[in-house]
């Protein structure tokens, strides 16, 4: 404690000490003084012998002071100001070095603080890096969930590879009690799922397996907040869900945000082995995927041969870590992203270096007396790099305000349903730091260039001639010419980049869709469990919802879908039996099951045959519509129509999905449906078996309308013809065709382009910028010669060709090493957004526009030089 106040009262009281040293020199000095005037001297001899005998009274007081403070310190401070005074004294030169390093910096921020908070740190749960999501594969490749009953979970939290599991179903229920029930999404939990996910609770409590009743409710915070305003009254009031109380107990925080769910209940055991749940995991520390995965093959095996129909006859578990899911969709898009933040970054500090070398060439003089007086090397470059680091701490400052904008409006661009709920996009302290590492390390890397370079000037030749004489110094230029060369190389690439992702997004808003989206709503209705169980009644209720749509004038078509519109994947699959074909030839295809109107809502066109009609839908006929991929796949160069096929999927596996009576998977084909995209626009569609819905009839469908007008004005008929159908009866997810192709789409082509496009115009006018002020201070610094040429008789166009010159070499060398970066980049940019910058109609326009930018830049100061009055000129020099 004595230690930490000695410092303290060092550094509060410097001033008081400096002048306390002062004093005790000068009683010294008095003293000397007072004795050889005693001695017979007169005072001011006494005076100077005394000042002789004690020495250098200043590098004694310094000496003293570097005793008790703190000299390293106070040093920077002094170049600290000094290097303001110097910024403030060129105010044109610092607000372009500061923009040009807050651009870089503002926008590596904002896409790292994307990137932090979708691939680094997307989920608040208890180690995250180990929780699993066990999926199933069957043999052509199709993936779902692992389906197990109360019975079969209960054995598999016993394998010796999971430390712990929980089961998972979501369920769509209605607030009632109100005019109009609302749709909720409930997630159901098994009693160990808080605890397993390691989120403790913003208000109350969470149900656990010790205290646990049905009745139990935990909000999200999004439903908390739009449905009781935030109130921490909430605890204990009752929430009505499908006309049953349940009591509010807890709110999670804003970042548990588990399966999207509104609300949290305790997923009670069934008896009923058709109930069936969804399995999450947390891996043993040390098992690697491949032995978890063959452990638990084992165990569902075992647990298949007890209900033979629930999984495909041939399939693998594979555990899926739930970082995975996060980054799958958007980890590629991203790392290209960060790829062109970093060339951005590179070119805007590029720039600063090239301001500071081209600013250096009129300081020779300041720094060569600096020298002559005695400062050393390190001093120089110390106060040099001082004023970059400075340079880079203001651009920092502007750069995370700029990027506090742009990272709401990246967020925006973001495909919807590519990242989760829970990641939190905003500026944070691990971003905060990110920020000032990368304004600490590029003030330093590309400060110390011009710094080094600076700091060893030919003193003799500095003092006895004008600055201006030396600018042409060549190793200054050489350097201008490099960096030059490196901001256009990676221009070039940036803008190849811009280019080729919005040819690629163009491609994909001319993508033949084979269905028109316009003026198409889907609206989902999720029945309320134990309603509905019966195929017939089912069927029946199905069809009286589409009777009761379609009555409005205003909609021209009404369709009943368990699946979701295109270019959505349906989520289930089946394998393909054919008669006479062997086994090995026996593939997948995805199921959509749909009612006759499907084709004729979308307008998809039939190639071949028909569709069935409403009386083969409701009465369950066995018959299909394949789409062309299925069709050329299975029946090459042949007509499919009239052909059977069997469908071992097409079965009822859960106590949700009711079959058909005279369901036994055996379909005849009897129509060719145009391809749709169901995998994504860049990639063809994948095989496809359309069914009527009433073979195997979900507990959740979709009403697809088609209207004249705005497809959203006629939801609220919708949603009344529902409710006097059954007022417990709630709606959800209404999203229009056009909606729900752009989200899943082109929105991530969209951001991509839109991203690439802005890096690139930043990074043009940063090389723009950079080429004016070089060439610009070589003018200044050439006027001399530029006078003397003219006045030989030299003219104006021979001055400005000689600028241009000098100002297009190095930007032909950047643009012949920018094309070689577009091999090595285009590599990244094929595997991951699947854009190609080796296509001539992307590069050659870009090589143009490059070259005709970095003309213009260069002819402003050659027009200048060239107008210029030689005897002026020479006179002034």
């Amino acid at each position: 404690m004595n230690t930490i106040r000695h410092w303290f009262n060092r550094l509060v009281g410097r001033r008081r000490l400096r002048e306390e040293l002062a004093e005790e020199i000068q009683e010294h000095l008095d003293e000397k003084i007072d004795d050889l005037v005693a001695g017979g001297m007169n005072r001011e001899e006494a005076s100077f012998a005394a000042r002789r005998a004690f020495g250098n009274v200043t590098l004694t007081a310094e000496r003293g002071h570097e005793v008790w403070g703190w000299p390293s310190v106070e040093t920077w401070w002094v170049d600290a100001r000094y290097g303001c005074r110097q910024l403030r004294k060129s105010p044109g030169f610092t607000l372009v070095a500061v923009l040009s390093s807050a651009l870089g910096i503002g926008a590596s921020t904002a896409v790292f603080c994307v990137m932090y908070a979708v691939l680094i740190n997307p989920y608040p749960y208890r180690e995250p890096d180990r929780l699993v999501h066990l999926h199933v594969f069957d043999q052509g490749g199709f993936l779902f969930d692992l389906p197990l009953s109360s019975q079969q979970f209960e054995e598999f939290q016993h394998s010796p590879v999971l430390d712990e599991a929980m089961a998972m179903d979501v369920e769509g229920m209605a607030a009632t009690g109100g005019d109009f029930p609302e749709p909720v999404n409930a997630g159901f939990l098994s009693p160990n799922a808080f605890e397993f996910l390691g989120v403790p609770p913003r208000l109350g409590r969470v149900f656990t397996g010790d205290a646990t009743t049905e009745q139990d409710v935990v909000l999200s915070y999004a439903y908390w907040q739009t449905h009781y305003g935030g109130q921490s009254s909430v605890l204990g009031q009752i929430l009505q869900l499908d006309r049953q109380s349940y009591r509010i107990i807890g709110v999670m925080p804003r970042r548990f945000a588990w399966w999207n769910c509104d609300v949290y209940l305790p997923l009670a055991p069934s008896p009923d082995p058709d109930r069936l749940a969804s399995v999450f995991a947390r891996l043993k520390a040390g098992v690697d995927d491949g032995a978890a995965e063959r452990a638990l093959q084992s165990i569902t095996a075992d647990l298949a041969r007890q209900r033979p129909n629930r999984l495909p006859a041939t399939f693998a578990i594979r555990v899926v870590h739930l970082d995975e899911i996060a980054a799958g969709q958007l980890s590629g898009t991203l790392t290209v992203i960060g790829m062109a933040v970093g060339l951005l970054l590179f070119i805007g500090c590029a720039n600063v270096s090239i301001l500071l070398l081209a600013r250096g060439t009129g300081r020779t003089q300041e720094v060569a007396v600096r020298v002559a007086l005695g400062a050393s090397r390190g001093r120089i470059v110390r106060q040099l790099l001082t004023e970059s680091i400075l340079i880079s701490i203001a651009g920092c400052a502007l750069g995370v305000l700029l990027a506090r904008e742009a990272v709401h409006l990246v967020a925006i661009l973001l495909p919807e349903g590519t990242f989760p709920t829970e990641a939190a996009i905003q500026l944070s302290m691990p971003v905060m730091l990110f920020s000032a590492s990368v304004a600490m390390v590029t003030g330093i890397v590309f400060g110390l260039w011009p710094a080094v370079h600076f700091s060893h000037p030919e003193l003799q030749a500095m003092l006895q001639a004008g600055s201006r004489k030396l600018a042409g110094h060549r190793g200054a230029q050489q350097g201008h010419n490099l960096l030059i060369a490196g901001q256009v190389a990676l221009t070039l690439v940036l803008l190849a980049g811009a280019g080729a992702t919005a040819r690629v997004f163009e491609a994909l808003l001319h993508t033949r869709l084979d269905y028109d989206p316009q003026g198409v709503t889907s609206i989902r209705v999720d029945l309320r469990d134990g309603t509905y169980t019966q195929w017939g009644e089912r069927a029946r209720y199905y069809e009286r919802i589409r009777q009761a749509v379609a009555r409005n004038p205003a909609i021209t078509s009404v369709a009943v879908s368990l699946t979701d519109l295109p270019p959505a994947m349906p989520f289930r699959s089946s394998p393909i039996e054919i008669p006479d074909r062997p086994l090995q030839e026996r593939q997948s295809a995805f199921l959509s099951e749909v009612s006759s109107e499907y084709f004729s809502t979308l307008r998809i066109p039939l190639l071949q045959g028909r569709a069935w009609s409403a009386w083969e839908t409701a009465r369950a006929v066995p018959v299909a519509v394949v789409n062309a991929s299925l069709a050329e796949r299975d029946w090459p160069g042949s007509s499919p129509l009239g052909q059977l096929l069997h469908l071992p999927g097409l079965k009822a596996t859960t106590a949700w999905a009711v079959d058909s009576p005279w369901n036994d998977g055996w379909l005849e084909v009897v129509g060719v449906a145009a391809d749709t995209p169901n995998t994504g626009l860049s990639d063809r569609a994948a095989p496809t078996v359309y069914v009527p819905f009433t073979l195997v009839i979900g507990d959740s469908l979709r009403v697809i309308t088609r209207s004249a007008g705005p497809p959203l004005a006629t939801v609220r008929f919708v949603a009344e013809r529902i409710h006097a159908i059954d007022p417990d009866q709630p709606i959800s997810q209404i999203r229009t065709a056009a909606d729900l192709l752009d989200a899943q789409g082109w929105a991530r082509e969209r951001l991509t382009a839109s991203l690439f496009a802005a890096f690139a115009v930043l990074a043009v006018l940063l090389s723009a910028a950079g080429l004016y002020s070089v060439v610009s201070y070589a003018v200044s610094q050439r006027a001399q010669e530029f006078g003397v040429r003219m006045a030989l008789g030299a003219r104006p166009i021979d001055v400005v060709r000689l600028v241009l010159r000098s100002a297009l070499e190095p930007t032909a060398v950047g643009v012949a090493a920018g094309l070689s970066l577009c091999l090595i980049f285009n590599a990244a940019l094929v595997r991951w957004v699947h854009a190609n910058v080796r296509d001539p109609y992307v590069i050659t326009p870009i090589v143009v526009m490059l070259v005709g930018v970095a003309t213009l830049a260069a002819l402003l100061p050659a027009c200048r030089a060239a107008s210029a009055n030689p005897m002026t000129v020479l006179r002034d020099s």
